[in-house]
């Protein structure tokens, strides 16, 4: 969320993780929990397993529920950072006492610099702004390692996942006339390799 303050940007997550559903924010949610378990999951893995040695320290910026570090957490040493309380709560139900869980924002992360081998997330990047997303990857430098990685899962704009998002909320309130947001604004999608590279040089990343 752009232009907010920590409190204000907590509570708006903390409401989009409890909010009493409708049925169609409900279908939405089972729908992107499938998304998330068979084919997010997988690619992490996947890229996880390519990147990272067994055992390694691992942060998840933004980690939300954390269904998709079901199979990882198995095999690496996973800490689970969220702003949100309500988000934090939802990832040990699902992953028990298997990651240590922070309640920080991702803009001021409480670690000491150079603590973890990797960093990822996924589906946050897009919800802030591009001076916002700057600060946050200098920060997620500050934490890695002097060989460390981050690994971002961050949805073009023309990806079929927002396609469908927008077309469903283009039925649901311009064609129904129903007032539903079924995930929040995203305002930074990505356009272009040169734009994620523009992005990333000014953090002091390289794209690989």
């Amino acid at each position: 969320m752009s232009k907010k303050t920590a409190t204000e940007e907590e509570k708006a997550w903390d409401n989009y993780w409890t909010k009493k559903q409708t049925k169609t924010q409900k279908i939405y949610r089972d729908i992107a929990s499938l998304y998330r378990k068979f084919i997010i999951k997988r690619a992490l893995n996947r890229i996880i397993e390519e990147e990272f040695e067994r055992g390694s320290k691992l942060l998840h910026a933004g980690c939300g529920t954390g269904q998709v570090d079901e199979d990882i957490i198995q095999k690496y040493e996973i800490t689970a950072l969220d702003i949100s309380k309500e988000a934090l709560k939802l990832y040990k139900l699902y992953n028990g006492d298997k990651a240590k869980l922070i309640h920080a924002s991702i803009f001021d992360i409480p670690a000491i610099p150079s603590t973890f081998s990797g960093v990822y997330n996924l589906g946050v990047m897009e919800h802030f702004t591009k001076d916002e997303s700057i600060k946050i990857l200098k920060e997620l430098r500050r934490v890695l390692s002097q060989n460390g990685k981050v690994v971002l899962f961050w949805p073009p704009k023309f990806g079929i996942s927002v396609i469908f998002l927008n077309s469903t909320h283009f039925i649901l309130n311009r064609v129904l006339g129903r007032n539903i947001r079924l995930h929040p604004e995203e305002i930074s999608l990505i356009k272009s390799k040169r734009q994620v590279n523009e992005i990333l040089k000014k953090s002091g990343f390289k794209l690989t």
